[in-house]
């Protein structure tokens, strides 16, 4: 008890003192991270246990665990695409055979992979065996306000292809697993006229992903000075940059993104949200030559971008900014840095490398 009260001490002592906003929108990300100690407490005794269970599985459980560890996700997807997790709705409280008739299904295939959903926590059972969705499970539906059902959807269809010549093709040829399933690398694949709806739904998966990475960034990070210009570079649809003027009412900014990106979706969401008197768009390729537009801008940044490409791109990126950044500006960036987490976020880096 005494150590863990230490350990408990150490790392409320040891933690961030965080950032707090002028201003804190009603609906805003920060509300769904706990405060620093909480969370590093959290994810400390996480990592306990998880190391604790893994100590304790035999060597044939664990190899069986990883043979069919994409089960799970196969679950996941069916139950997502389906209809079946939106089918239950957020008042639950229904039989599985109903769920069924409603989307025309078979009863006995969708009632055994609902079954298979309560043992992975998607679904839970009450004593009449009505299913209703786990809190996990609530987060699958489309009406969700932090929904992932474009995320489950996207990372379980032509992502599967590519992991699989990842790590069998590209392991003699060099290339990327994406090039090896696809013949093109992931951006000129999607962004193939016929591909549109591949397109859209990784847009959306980008989008469902934002809320967490938004809040972090928010109490993390504070810009260089409340009426700074920030330019979201590769900023996709602007929802990042909205957050951030939303909460310091000085700030502008700069979503950076290819032409018909910022044409099209990133002007639609700025409008929707409310900002675009505030920010603007600019197109472009981050590969190439960055636009005088940009030269004003006091930080840019970069979420998940780096982890995307090579070295060689990587450079050629950071180059790009550099050469158009005026003196005194300054890079942010949210992204996966190994070697410095738990084992749990080191093994997710790991897979992302």
């Amino acid at each position: 008890v005494a150590l863990v009260a230490v350990l408990v001490g150490y790392l409320i002592g040891t933690s961030p003192a965080g950032v707090t906003p002028p201003t804190t929108p009603p609906g805003s990300p920060t509300a769904l991270l706990p405060p620093w100690p909480i969370f590093r407490v959290a994810i400390a005794l996480n990592e306990f246990f998880e190391a604790a269970a893994v100590a304790t599985r035999p060597p044939p459980v664990q190899v069986k665990t990883l043979a069919t560890a994409y089960w799970q996700s196969e679950i996941s997807y069916s139950l997502t695409k389906s209809g079946a997790i939106d089918e239950v709705g957020a008042e639950g409280g229904v039989a599985c055979e109903d769920v069924a008739a409603k989307l025309k299904l078979v009863p006995d295939f969708l009632c055994r992979m609902m079954r298979a959903g309560e043992g992975i926590k998607l679904l839970s059972t009450d004593a009449q065996g009505k299913y209703s969705l786990t809190p996990a499970g609530d987060m699958l539906r489309s009406e969700h306000p932090g929904s992932l059902r474009s995320f489950m959807l996207m990372i379980n269809e032509e992502t599967t292809k590519a992991w699989r010549a990842a790590g069998t093709k590209s392991l003699s040829s060099g290339q990327s697993g994406f090039k090896e399933a696809f013949g093109k690398e992931w951006w000129a694949w999607h962004n193939e006229p016929s591909r549109a709806t591949q397109m859209r739904q990784f847009d959306a998966a980008m989008r469902s992903l934002n809320a967490d990475v938004s809040g972090a960034l928010l109490v993390d990070w504070a810009p260089p000075k409340e009426d700074a210009l920030v330019c979201d570079i590769g900023g996709g649809a602007g929802h990042m940059t909205a957050a951030m003027v939303k909460h310091y009412p000085k700030l502008k900014g700069i979503v950076f993104d290819q032409p018909k990106v910022v044409a099209s979706s990133t002007k639609e969401v700025l409008a929707e949200l409310g900002v675009s008197d505030r920010v603007s768009t600019v197109g472009g390729s981050f590969l190439e030559p960055l636009p005088a537009a940009l030269s004003s801008c006091d930080a840019f940044y970069l979420k998940f971008i780096l982890h995307d490409w090579a070295d060689e791109e990587c450079v050629s990126i950071l180059s790009a900014i550099k050469a158009v950044a005026k003196e005194g500006s300054r890079i942010v960036t949210t992204d996966f840095i190994l070697g410095v987490d738990g084992a749990n976020m080191e093994m997710s880096k790991r897979m992302m490398d």
